[in-house]
């Protein structure tokens, strides 16, 4: 089997692996976004799953054979790739917010549909399902690291499909210089610039794309339609498993108390900003609050860290050293990232004009602990 993708370009499957792609579970990947709601604000982002896990499997494979993998191994590398993301469920981690109180987290989901059911069969031909979704260490973080396959995909492919410049990573580059020291995913200091492009790139990413101030506020309507249309029980939370992204908002427009939030996304009637303020100020209770004191529907938005630890180890003549240690690019992201980080208050159109200032004076009654 053979797939032109845009990013990798000529990606050649084996028969089994065809078989997986051609197999229901894996096909329900076309109809999940990869970047859930962001299309409605970049309208090129309606790639999907599909897309990145065949990407992450090719780049799964190149880095197994860099770091001396070959046959059965590099082949298990690759279709661990390949099924990395088989438990997502629709809108992908914005409805696994939601969702993971109730089904657990699309890493246990994924590893119940590779153990169980017809996947499985077709697994189980040539290799015991258990050694997909366990790869041996060190070799799963060659999929999900910092230098993951998983990661370089789909930065590369969220730029490419937003139409943004902050995907530029070089590959080739990064996987040549990859190694292996003392059971670990390293980089070779020849190939450090490449490794901080990837961080920055990330970084730019999240803070113009993924965190766009749009994106945040139609992931957070999208939020109150899932968490409110299973709570109406208008779905059930295995059906977002079974449901594409379309299918399932159409079904949420049907929700007597998310409705609402689903059809004003579906004809992008977005909620607005109303004010903000430093994550730092932020307390569980202050949604609760407004929203009772003012008698309306307001939605405070707070923003999730996105620039999580970076673990990756670069081989020195003096050993291997942390990056965050040994690069200062890396260092002053995570506090760019700190100053970029605001609470945002969100109320519809009408209400926001004609009570902005009341909502304003509430906020900053409830912060000053009024």
């Amino acid at each position: 089997m053979i797939i032109k993708d845009e990013i990798h370009g000529t990606v050649g499957f084996s028969s089994l692996e065809e078989r997986i792609i051609d197999h229901p579970d894996f096909q329900r990947l076309r109809r999940i976004r990869q970047m859930s709601i962001t299309y409605l604000v970049y309208p090129g982002a309606n790639h999907t799953r599909f897309e990145h896990s065949i990407g992450t499997s090719y780049l799964s494979r190149m880095m197994a054979r860099k770091l001396g993998l070959d046959g059965d191994e590099a082949e298990k590398v690759k279709l661990s790739g390949l099924l990395h993301d088989i438990g997502h469920a629709a809108f992908s981690h914005e409805g696994e917010d939601v969702l993971q109180g109730h089904l657990g987290s699309h890493e246990e989901i994924g590893r119940k549909k590779i153990l169980r059911g017809g996947l499985s069969d077709i697994i189980s031909e040539n290799y015991r399902p258990g050694e997909i979704t366990e790869l041996r260490k060190p070799y799963g973080n060659i999929i999900e690291s910092d230098l993951g396959s998983d990661r370089m995909d789909y930065l590369k492919r969220d730029a490419l499909n937003t139409g943004v410049a902050y995907g530029i990573i070089d590959i080739d580059r990064i996987v040549h210089t990859l190694c292996m020291e003392g059971g670990q995913l390293c980089i070779e200091e020849g190939g450090l610039e490449a490794a901080e492009y990837l961080l920055i790139a990330r970084f730019m990413m999240f803070s113009t794309v993924y965190m766009h101030k749009t994106v945040r506020i139609a992931t957070a309507m999208l939020y109150r339609a899932i968490e409110k249309s299973i709570s109406d029980k208008t779905l059930q939370p295995e059906e977002f498993l079974e449901l594409g992204d379309e299918s399932a908002l159409m079904k949420m427009g049907q929700s007597p108390e998310g409705g609402g939030y689903a059809k004003a996304l579906l004809d992008r009637t977005l909620y607005k900003e109303v004010c903000s303020f430093p994550k730092q100020q932020f307390s569980e209770n202050t949604e609760k609050e407004l929203s009772e004191k003012l008698g309306c529907d307001i939605i405070v938005d707070r923003p999730r860290e996105f620039f999580k630890p970076v673990n990756l180890k670069v081989k020195t003549d003096r050993g291997l050293e942390p990056v965050s240690e040994i690069s200062k690019l890396v260092q002053s992201l995570k506090l760019a990232e700190e100053e970029r980080m605001k609470v945002l208050v969100l109320a519809d159109e009408k209400t926001r004009k004609e009570r902005r200032a009341e909502i304003r004076k509430s906020v900053n009654d409830c912060l000053a602990g009024d």
